[in-house]
Protein backbone atom coordinates (compact mmCIF):
# COMPACT_ATOMS: atom_id res chain seq x y z
CA UNK A 1 0.00 0.00 0.00
CA UNK A 2 1.19 3.51 -0.72
CA UNK A 3 -0.03 7.07 -0.63
CA UNK A 4 0.14 9.71 -3.37
CA UNK A 5 0.27 13.33 -2.22
CA UNK A 6 1.32 16.76 -3.39
CA UNK A 7 4.89 17.68 -2.51
CA UNK A 8 5.54 20.54 -0.10
CA UNK A 9 8.53 22.83 0.35
CA UNK A 10 9.75 20.38 3.01
CA UNK A 11 10.13 17.76 0.24
CA UNK A 12 12.26 19.94 -2.07
CA UNK A 13 15.69 18.51 -1.27
CA UNK A 14 14.44 14.92 -1.19
CA UNK A 15 12.65 15.22 -4.55
CA UNK A 16 15.58 17.02 -6.20
CA UNK A 17 18.05 14.37 -4.99
CA UNK A 18 15.71 11.55 -6.05
CA UNK A 19 15.40 13.00 -9.56
CA UNK A 20 19.16 13.66 -9.75
CA UNK A 21 19.98 10.07 -8.74
CA UNK A 22 17.90 8.84 -11.67
CA UNK A 23 20.19 10.66 -14.08
CA UNK A 24 17.61 13.24 -15.16
CA UNK A 25 18.60 16.88 -15.41
CA UNK A 26 17.32 18.84 -12.43
CA UNK A 27 17.84 22.24 -14.07
CA UNK A 28 14.51 23.61 -15.20
CA UNK A 29 12.37 21.34 -13.03
CA UNK A 30 8.98 22.79 -12.10
CA UNK A 31 8.36 24.20 -8.62
CA UNK A 32 8.26 21.62 -5.85
CA UNK A 33 4.53 22.25 -5.38
CA UNK A 34 4.00 20.83 -8.89
CA UNK A 35 5.27 17.41 -7.86
CA UNK A 36 3.26 14.43 -6.74
CA UNK A 37 4.98 11.93 -4.46
CA UNK A 38 4.24 8.24 -3.99
CA UNK A 39 5.40 7.00 -0.60
CA UNK A 40 5.00 3.90 1.49
CA UNK A 41 3.21 3.80 4.81
CA UNK A 42 6.69 4.10 6.37
CA UNK A 43 7.22 7.32 4.36
CA UNK A 44 9.77 5.70 2.02
CA UNK A 45 9.83 7.48 -1.34
CA UNK A 46 8.56 5.19 -4.11
CA UNK A 47 8.23 7.69 -6.96
CA UNK A 48 7.74 11.27 -8.05
CA UNK A 49 6.27 13.05 -11.05
CA UNK A 50 5.94 16.70 -11.90
CA UNK A 51 2.46 17.87 -12.88
CA UNK A 52 2.96 21.44 -14.06
CA UNK A 53 -0.27 23.36 -14.66
CA UNK A 54 -0.32 25.69 -17.67
CA UNK A 55 -3.76 27.22 -18.15
CA UNK A 56 -6.23 24.34 -18.54
CA UNK A 57 -3.42 21.95 -19.53
CA UNK A 58 -1.01 19.86 -17.51
CA UNK A 59 2.54 19.01 -18.40
CA UNK A 60 3.94 15.80 -16.94
CA UNK A 61 7.63 16.03 -16.08
CA UNK A 62 10.34 13.92 -14.47
CA UNK A 63 8.60 10.61 -13.76
CA UNK A 64 11.06 8.78 -11.51
CA UNK A 65 10.49 5.53 -9.65
CA UNK A 66 12.52 3.83 -6.95
CA UNK A 67 13.66 0.81 -8.93
CA UNK A 68 14.10 -1.41 -5.87
CA UNK A 69 10.53 -0.71 -4.72
CA UNK A 70 8.67 -0.41 -8.00
CA UNK A 71 6.56 -3.08 -9.60
CA UNK A 72 4.41 -2.79 -12.67
CA UNK A 73 1.36 -2.87 -10.40
CA UNK A 74 2.68 0.04 -8.32
CA UNK A 75 3.52 2.02 -11.44
CA UNK A 76 -0.01 1.53 -12.77
CA UNK A 77 -1.53 2.53 -9.42
CA UNK A 78 0.72 5.57 -9.17
CA UNK A 79 -0.15 6.73 -12.66
CA UNK A 80 -3.86 6.18 -12.03
CA UNK A 81 -3.54 8.49 -9.02
CA UNK A 82 -1.70 11.09 -11.11
CA UNK A 83 -4.58 11.09 -13.61
CA UNK A 84 -7.09 11.49 -10.77
CA UNK A 85 -5.15 14.49 -9.44
CA UNK A 86 -5.20 16.04 -12.92
CA UNK A 87 -8.96 15.52 -13.23
CA UNK A 88 -9.61 16.94 -9.75
CA UNK A 89 -7.53 19.97 -10.76
CA UNK A 90 -10.04 20.41 -13.63
CA UNK A 91 -7.38 20.10 -16.34
CA UNK A 92 -8.64 19.50 -19.88
CA UNK A 93 -5.60 17.65 -21.17
CA UNK A 94 -2.16 16.37 -20.24
CA UNK A 95 1.03 16.55 -22.28
CA UNK A 96 4.39 14.86 -21.96
CA UNK A 97 7.53 14.52 -23.99
CA UNK A 98 9.58 11.38 -24.29
CA UNK A 99 12.63 10.17 -26.17
CA UNK A 100 10.45 7.64 -27.95
CA UNK A 101 6.82 6.66 -28.29
CA UNK A 102 5.77 4.81 -25.16
CA UNK A 103 3.32 1.91 -25.06
CA UNK A 104 2.92 2.53 -21.32
CA UNK A 105 1.45 5.98 -21.90
CA UNK A 106 -0.68 4.68 -24.80
CA UNK A 107 -2.30 2.24 -22.35
CA UNK A 108 -3.47 5.27 -20.36
CA UNK A 109 -4.93 6.94 -23.44
CA UNK A 110 -2.04 9.14 -24.55
CA UNK A 111 -1.43 9.52 -28.26
CA UNK A 112 1.44 10.99 -30.23
CA UNK A 113 0.84 14.46 -31.67
CA UNK A 114 2.80 17.08 -33.57
CA UNK A 115 4.18 20.23 -31.95
CA UNK A 116 1.58 22.25 -33.86
CA UNK A 117 -1.20 20.52 -31.88
CA UNK A 118 0.23 21.71 -28.55
CA UNK A 119 -1.45 24.90 -27.26
CA UNK A 120 0.74 27.98 -27.62
CA UNK A 121 0.87 28.56 -23.86
CA UNK A 122 2.19 25.03 -23.27
CA UNK A 123 4.55 25.23 -26.26
CA UNK A 124 6.22 28.25 -24.64
CA UNK A 125 7.43 26.07 -21.75
CA UNK A 126 11.21 25.60 -21.95
CA UNK A 127 10.73 21.85 -22.16
CA UNK A 128 9.22 22.28 -25.62
CA UNK A 129 11.35 25.15 -26.81
CA UNK A 130 14.58 23.35 -25.92
CA UNK A 131 13.88 19.77 -26.96
CA UNK A 132 10.69 19.40 -28.96
CA UNK A 133 12.41 18.60 -32.26
CA UNK A 134 14.25 15.64 -30.68
CA UNK A 135 11.36 14.22 -28.66
CA UNK A 136 7.99 12.57 -29.09
CA UNK A 137 5.05 14.62 -27.79
CA UNK A 138 2.05 12.81 -26.36
CA UNK A 139 -1.36 14.10 -25.24
CA UNK A 140 -4.28 12.73 -23.25
CA UNK A 141 -7.61 14.54 -23.21
CA UNK A 142 -9.26 14.36 -19.78
CA UNK A 143 -12.80 15.43 -20.56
Amino acid sequence: MFLVRKATTDDAVTVRNFVMQSGLDVDGLPDIESFLIAESEKKDLLGVIGLETIGASGLLRALVLNSSESTSERLLQFFDQVLLFAKKAKLDELFLTSKEESFFFQVFGFSTISIEEVPKLVRENELFSNQSDQRVIMRKRLN
